[in-house]
């Protein structure tokens, strides 16, 4: 990914791996920069970071799949 790309992943066909299974629906913004505020204790946005691209990633859930359902 490119830094300030954005994606959403909203289907709830969306599968990550045997380990994890299905994940709820979410945004993502990659970025270069440190971030301030995501994922302090009740903060709605993880982080993660890739230290071999130098890459973070900004993850935002959400509360409606695809079709317009909860995922609650």
């Amino acid at each position: 990914m490119e830094p300030r790309a954005m994606c959403y992943m909203l289907s709830k066909q969306g599968y990550l791996s045997d380990r994890v299974g299905h994940c709820h629906p979410r945004l993502m913004f990659f970025i270069h920069k440190p971030t301030r505020g995501a994922d302090l204790p009740g903060s709605p946005i993880l982080v993660l970071h890739d230290k071999w691209e130098r890459l973070t990633t900004l993850l935002v859930p959400l509360g409606q799949w695809s079709d317009g359902t909860s995922n609650r």
